[in-house]
This record gives C-alpha cells, sequence and structure tokens, in this order.
C-alpha cells in the first residue's frame, strides 16, 4: 500500500511537469524510473533500467493527433515490476510498453471529458472573467495529475502478485526472445531519433561522435561535454557575427 502510494505521488509529480512545471523533462524515464527505484529501495536498478527505456524511448515524440505510450505511466510501471520480480529491462519495457499505452489513452479519455466541461470557459471569457477561468485552469490541472497517479496507484496495487505469477509462468526461451529484442530497443530508439533530426547539416557531427567514442575511448559524459563546448562555440560566435552586421 505504501510503495503504491508513493509510486502515484512519483507519477503526480511527473504529470505536474507539463501542467505547472513547463517542459522540464521531469516526466521522463531516466527521472520516472530512478525515483521508483529510490522508492523501492534500489536506486541502482532503478537507474539502469530508466536509463535503458530512456534509450528505447529517446525518439518517442507526439505528432498530430496520435497517441504514443504515456512514458510516464509505463516507466512507473515497467521499473517497479522489473525491481520487484527481479528480472530488469525485458521485464521493464515488455511491461512499460502495454502499461504506457493504456496510460495514454485514459489520459486522453479524460481530456476528451474534460473538453465538453471546458465549454463553461467560453462564458467566463465573454464577461471577461479571466480570474475564473485562471482557477479553472489550474484546478483541472491538478485533477489530471490526480487522476494519472490514481492510475499508476491502482495498477501496482492491484497487479503486483498478478503480474509476478505471469513473468514466473513465461517460458524460459520465450523470456529469453524478450531479452534479445529488449537488447536492440535503444537502436530502436537512436534510430527513430535520427530519422527526425538527420540533416546534411548534421551528418558530419554524428560521425565525429562515432569516431570519439569508437577510436578515442572517450565515455559518453566526456562526448556531451564536447558536444556542448563546440555548440556554445557556434552560439556565440553566431551571436558575434550577427551582431557585426
Amino acid at each position: 500500500m505504501t510503495t503504491a502510494l508513493l509510486l502515484g505521488l512519483v507519477c503526480f509529480l511527473g504529470y505536474c511537469d507539463g501542467k505547472f512545471l513547463g517542459g522540464s523533462m521531469l516526466d521522463r524515464p531516466i527521472i520516472m524510473g530512478s525515483l521508483t527505484g529510490l522508492v523501492m529501495g534500489d536506486f541502482h536498478t532503478g537507474l539502469v533500467v530508466a536509463g535503458t527505456m530512456e534509450l528505447a524511448w529517446m525518439g518517442l515524440l507526439y505528432y498530430a493527433g496520435t497517441v504514443p505510450a504515456d512514458v510516464t505511466v509505463g516507466s512507473i510501471v515497467g521499473t517497479y515490476f522489473a525491481i520487484a520480480t527481479g528480472h530488469g529491462f525485458e521485464v521493464a519495457i515488455t511491461i512499460a510498453l502495454p502499461a504506457g499505452i493504456l496510460g495514454a489513452y485514459v489520459g486522453t479519455t479524460f481530456n476528451t471529458i474534460g473538453s465538453y466541461v471546458m465549454h463553461v470557459c467560453d462564458k467566463w471569457a465573454a464577461a471577461g472573467e479571466i480570474d475564473k477561468i485562471n482557477r479553472f485552469h489550474l484546478i483541472y490541472g491538478i485533477l489530471k495529475c490526480l487522476f494519472m497517479g490514481l492510475v499508476v496507484f491502482l495498477t501496482i496495487l492491484l497487479g503486483a502478485d498478478a503480474i509476478s505469477s505471469l513473468i514466473n509462468a513465461i517460458p524460459e526461451n520465450i523470456m529469453k526472445g524478450m531479452s534479445i529484442a529488449s537488447d536492440l530497443l535503444p537502436a530502436v530508439g537512436f534510430g527513430m531519433l535520427l530519422n527526425i533530426m538527420w540533416d546534411k547539416r548534421f551528418i558530419p557531427l554524428y560521425f565525429v561522435g562515432f569516431v570519439v567514442s569508437a577510436y578515442l575511448g572517450l565515455d559518453i559524459m566526456a562526448i556531451t561535454v564536447v558536444a556542448l563546448c563546440m555548440a556554445l562555440f557556434k552560439m556565440y560566435t553566431s551571436q558575434e557575427e550577427t551582431a557585426n552586421e
């Protein structure tokens, strides 16, 4: 009960990102999964699973009316069951994807219902009652965060034993297959991201990063610092050129 409640609060915090905290990326798998591990007393496993899910879902974006998997719900539920069952990332991603899809449709249903209630704001706008519109916006946002937190709470509270039994009942060869497939998902995530970002201006930088990693042996943090310095140099140089013009 306590764990389910705390993870429901973690989900509430994740949903506050888009409602009240701007686009801080607080709802991403690397944050939600790590906090899940912290709540469960296994931060290291939570961080490892969360980081791998972040790679797998890195290219997941919202296009027009499409409803991709909800990374907040999926990350928390997937990381929870990965730690609870002791099976790691292959279980995390197997559960996280359907849980994320379910969370996305539940959230969309909530928004659809809210769109009908939202028409009351038209009357307030016509009357110039801006304070009422602001209060409605805050109340609706809090209710959405609470509702999605309740989804995670009930999923974990009611489904722990059932999911554990299901995982234990899966044949070993199928688990191995899921493990192999889960190893491919980070590459798929990077492929989706590159498909979006692929531009002739950036292709040389991609291969520079590959060479630095493969031949110089630098880790991801060192490469990130080098890339950040290059980006800052380009930004400041461009600003100076613009100012001189």
